[in-house]
């Protein structure tokens, strides 16, 4: 696992890392069974400058480091630690005098504390013995060390043979006290990869950023309001206190050289230094100067990706520098006592470029063309997806580093698509309106329902087509709305769904079409209303009958009654009295 890395489930998705990303260090991966996004730093493509730290807009990418817990522990134990603080120190820490940190220091813990710029007196008066017979760049910036090591390896051996201001600081003071662990402390990302680097780890033990120091600050509740200005274990002096800044080493130099202006060039800002080299390597550059000072920092160090100060202007940092130097410039002349054997001052590169895979021209061509790119008109080059052109980014694919979906514009494109043909399938109609009423879209139900064309009738009042009353009442009230409305001159009966959208300010419309289904309920009402009716006279005739043939049973009944009860009579009679 590389230095820098990613709490994917922070990560939102942005590509902001790949567009800061000035040699794209990152791979892109998605895993769309479990619709997971996984972003990773390439270590072995990364320069450690630590820009997409910076950029990160959810703190998703944090440095992968135990120095400081180690720190802890160690300062817990009581052991014997020096602290190397690096000049820039002035410009990235929140304290109100520069005099309070060997005091601070001190109530950490550390045993032995130094100020940096005693390596960079070492690192100037080594380029002195090694002479400027041919060009150098300066080794001092471990991000540019990177860059040329990883991405023009034909400039290796312009790098200067010299060792960096910390590694020299580092092995100066184990050269006074053996048995010391060396803390470097300072704004540099890519520090905490250059002190473990093979034939120069012996120097520094640990390293941290001014924010980790901090961190120690606040672990062991040390109070800024009873520090005591007082001095480093090594008074730093002259214009050793100006390293951190764009120029600082060339003015170190250039003061014992007295060369012309032209001998010199320093540049700061990855941008700018990426481009000297790349002119550089190519012969574009003409004349080559004695000596070629790049930092990947805007501004020099003190704009360092671990400084605390960063949302101070860099011009007050390079002031609060440069007043640090003039109160300390007092106290001697850049010539320094201390020094080192000629070989603890040197140090040796390797190529470690990655010899990347390309696609084929038919290849690049076929990548292209799965986001919609066909020819060169079709590229739109517009760097959301972090890459400079869409064929930096079809390459990217190629190697791994980047998805075919990064393309906002095709996905956006492709979604804007897909629902078009949803909304144009519908069978329901739609109809959208913005706050003035005016019809922005229509889909193709809508227009056969109002019998209308969506070209006559998008970007005209909704009351060209019908009554708005219902889009109005909705508007006002951001409320939706379920009604049922009849159009009688458009011969049809809608349900209708109507509902705001109030992040756009629009008024949507659903209309579904139940003219049929009012017309059977009409026809069914009609049959029910006339088959009560039929029932109705129905019984009314059964009733009629009823009341006859009851009538008619009631006569025959008496009829009946009247003859046998005159025979009952006649049977009674005794015949035999008539006699």
């Amino acid at each position: 696992m590389g230095l820098i890395t990613t709490n994917e489930a922070k990560c939102r998705d942005c590509y902001r890392c790949v567009r800061i990303c000035p040699v794209k260090a990152i791979a892109i991966s998605s895993d769309k069974e479990n619709a997971a996004l996984h972003v990773k730093v390439i270590d072995e493509l990364c320069i450690k400058d630590g820009n997409c730290i910076l950029a990160c807009p959810q703190n998703a990418k944090k440095l992968l480091s135990n120095d400081l817990a180690e720190v802890i522990r160690l300062l817990e134990r009581g052991e014997l630690l020096a602290a190397a603080v690096a000049p820039s120190f002035v410009a990235g820490l929140p304290l109100k005098d520069p005099g309070l940190m060997p005091d601070l220091l001190r109530k950490i813990g550390f045993n032995i504390v130094q100020e940096t710029s005693v390596g960079a007196g070492l690192v100037v008066r080594h380029h002195f013995q090694l002479g400027f017979d041919k060009p150098l760049i300066g080794s001092s910036c471990p991000v540019i060390v990177n860059l040329v090591e990883r991405y023009y390896p034909q400039l290796i051996p312009m790098l200067a043979p010299v060792v960096s201001p910390m590694i020299a600081h580092g092995r100066y003071i184990k050269a006074n006290n053996p048995r010391c662990k060396v803390v470097f402390i300072g704004p540099c990302v890519a520090k905490k990869e250059e002190y473990t680097t093979a034939g120069i780890s012996d120097a520094v033990d640990f390293v941290l950023g001014f924010d980790e120091l901090w961190d120690l600050v606040k672990h062991f509740n040390i109070d800024l309001n009873d520090l005591t200005p007082s001095n480093f274990d090594n008074a730093p002096t002259g214009t050793n206190c100006l390293f951190p800044l764009e120029g600082g080493m060339l003015r170190c130099i250039n003061k014992g050289l007295n060369g012309s202006e032209e001998d010199f060039v320093s540049i700061s800002g990855l941008d700018d230094c990426i481009d000297f080299l790349h002119h550089l390597a190519g012969g574009g550059i003409g004349k080559q100067p004695k000596l070629i000072e790049l930092l990947a920092c805007k501004g020099g160090c003190i704009n360092g990706p671990l400084s605390m100060c960063r949302d101070e202007s860099l011009y007050v940092r390079r002031r609060k520098v440069q007043d640090y130097y003039k109160s300390v410039s007092n106290r001697g002349d850049d010539c320094i006592d201390e020094q080192l054997p000629g070989h603890l001052m040197q140090r040796s590169y390797q190529c470690r470029k990655v010899n990347a895979a390309y696609p084929s021209a038919a290849e690049l061509q076929e990548i292209l063309a799965r986001t919609g790119k066909y020819k060169p008109e079709d590229e739109l080059n517009c760097g959301a997806c972090g890459y400079d052109t869409c064929r930096d980014k079809a390459i990217a694919v190629y190697q791994g580093k980047a998805e075919v979906e990064m393309c906002i514009p095709y996905m956006r494109k492709r979604a804007e698509s897909l629902s078009n043909v949803v909304t144009a399938a519908m069978p329901n109609g739609i109809i959208v309106i913005d706050s003035t009423q005016t019809i922005l879209e229509i889909n193709p139900a809508a227009e056969r329902m109002f019998r209308c064309s969506g070209a006559d009738v998008v970007g005209k009042k909704l009351d060209t087509v019908i009554n708005p009353e219902n889009f109005i009442r909705v508007m006002n009230s951001g409320k939706m709305l379920n009604v049922c409305c009849d159009y009688p001159d458009k011969d049809i009966v809608t349900s209708e769904i109507i509902f705001p959208v109030e992040q756009e300010n629009l008024v949507v419309g659903i209309f579904i079409d139940v003219t049929e289904e009012k017309r059977q309920r009409e026809q069914f009402e009609l049959i029910k209303n006339q088959t009560i009716v039929q029932a109705q006279e129905v019984i009314e005739k059964q009733m009629k009958v009823a009341q006859e043939i009851a009538g008619l049973l009631g006569e025959a009944t008496a009829e009946s009654k009247i003859q046998l009860s005159r025979l009952i009579k006649l049977m009674r009679e005794d015949p035999s009295r008539k006699e």
